[in-house]
């Protein structure tokens, strides 16, 4: 799985700022290599918007939420195959 420095770029811009997170990661239910994005302090952000970005190379997003007592909702997008 590969994506250019240049769509990273374009995140950055999306978000307007460099606060976020890229984790290459491994689910090992599917056997399969994904990237996952975390904003901020688990921010959530504008999943269209995202999707614009991601969605041409060729991949998916999947984001995943979880709703935690002290914090409240912490969000995650992971970037997978399609």
């Amino acid at each position: 799985m590969r994506i250019s420095y240049c769509t990273f770029q374009d995140i950055e811009q999306f978000y307007g700022t460099n606060d976020f997170q890229i984790e290459a990661r491994y689910d090992k239910f599917d056997n399969k290599e994904y990237i996952m994005l975390r904003f901020g302090y688990w921010a959530e952000v504008d999943l269209i918007g995202l999707e614009e970005i991601i969605n041409p190379i060729g991949y998916n997003i999947e984001v995943m939420a979880f709703d935690e007592e002290d914090t409240g909702c912490r969000y995650s997008y992971h970037i997978k195959q399609k």
